[in-house]
Formats: structure tokens, sequence, C-alpha cells
């Protein structure tokens, strides 16, 4: 009886162990099968790798077509002498102002200035204008203005800033002196905020 057993046992092992092998080669095979149809690691990919899409922007300008900068960029804000030169109203209801950019001088800065130009000064004052470069700024939405109406002498007055342009562009008679005398421009962000006229004697 103990010997039967014990060779039954043997036989059922064996079965046993036949089909684990079996099971374990299915399973192999399928492993095999898996890593052929889909990589378990996704391949890099770097920018030479990526198609290549036409640009819908235009170009960079070359070096000879470069735009001027910005006259913001290169008149900081703050209070600027200047003689207007012209001025133009534009389609979408702003107006720009095309000036001279000078500097005026009193007092002893007055006499120094005009000494190193061999120059006296007139009446406590002195103008500087050696550059004639021109220079054009948009007017804000609102800007206040303040002239000497012709005929009168010598305080500033509250003005309106139609009638200065009308003044500037020659468009229609007003007591401005428009061009014919120097201005200050308080200059904010690139825009003229305020214009006041300079008296000189």
């Amino acid at each position: 009886m103990g010997e039967r057993l014990r060779r039954n046992a043997l036989i059922v092992g064996a079965i046993v162990l036949a089909l684990l092998s079996i099971t374990a080669g299915a399973l192999i095979a399928l492993s095999s099968d898996d890593r052929a149809e889909s990589p378990s690691v996704t391949p890099s990919v770097t920018p030479s790798d990526e198609p290549s899409v036409e640009p819908t922007e235009s170009p960079a300008p070359s070096a000879s077509e470069s735009p001027e900068p910005s006259e913001c960029l290169l008149l900081e804000d703050g209070n600027h002498f200047v003689y207007v030169t012209s001025a133009s109203r534009l389609e979408d209801g702003t107006s720009e102002v095309e000036f001279d950019l000078a500097y005026f001088y009193t007092g002893t800065r007055a006499e120094q200035e005009a000494a190193e130009d061999g120059n006296e000064t007139t009446d406590g004052y002195y103008i500087v204008n050696d550059n004639d470069r021109l220079r054009t700024l948009t007017l804000a939405d609102e800007v206040e203005v303040e002239y000497v109406p012709e005929g009168f002498c010598c305080e500033l007055r509250p003005g309106n800033l139609d009638a200065w342009l009308e003044a500037v562009l020659e468009t229609n008679q007003t007591d401005y002196s428009g061009k014919d005398v120097p201005w200050w421009f308080i200059v904010e962000g690139c825009q003229i905020t305020r214009i006041e006229q300079q008296y000189l004697p």
C-alpha cells in the first residue's frame, strides 16, 4: 500500500511539473509578442525629430531695413523746451506734433553756456539749439494748454488744445503764436500731456 501511494505521488508531481513548464512557456511567448507590438519605453523626441513648420510671421528686417527707434525711447518723461515745426490729425482721432528739441538756460547757467559758445545772454536767458533733428510725439487724450494771448503780456492763461492746433496747422486764425514762439512740452509715457508757452521779452 505504501509503495502504491508513493508511485501515485510521483506521477501527480510529474504531471504538475509538466503543466507548470507549459504555462511558463506560454507566458514567455506572450510577453515576447507584447514587446514586439508595443514597446514598454517611449522614445524621447528631440527638437530635430519634430516636423518643421513654415513661419507665418514676416521675416525680421535686415540691418539696412531696421526701423528707427521709437521717439519715446529717446525722450524721457519730464519738461522739454521745444520749437514746434508741424502737427497732423490722424484718422484714428489722435494728433501728432513734430518739434525741434532745444535747451533754455537762465541765470548763472545761461552765462556759462553763452560764454562757452563765445556769446552773451539775452535778457537773462540763453537758448542752445545746435541739433536740427526733428522728433514726433502724439498728444494725450486730455492735454492742458497755457499760453500768452497775442497782444497781452505776460501771464500764462488757460488755453484750448483745438485752438492751439489750429494755430500750429495754420488752418484758422487764433490768438496763439503757434510756431512763432517756443513751448514747453510735458511728456509722460511717450505722450504730450501738457503744453506751456515760454514767454520771451
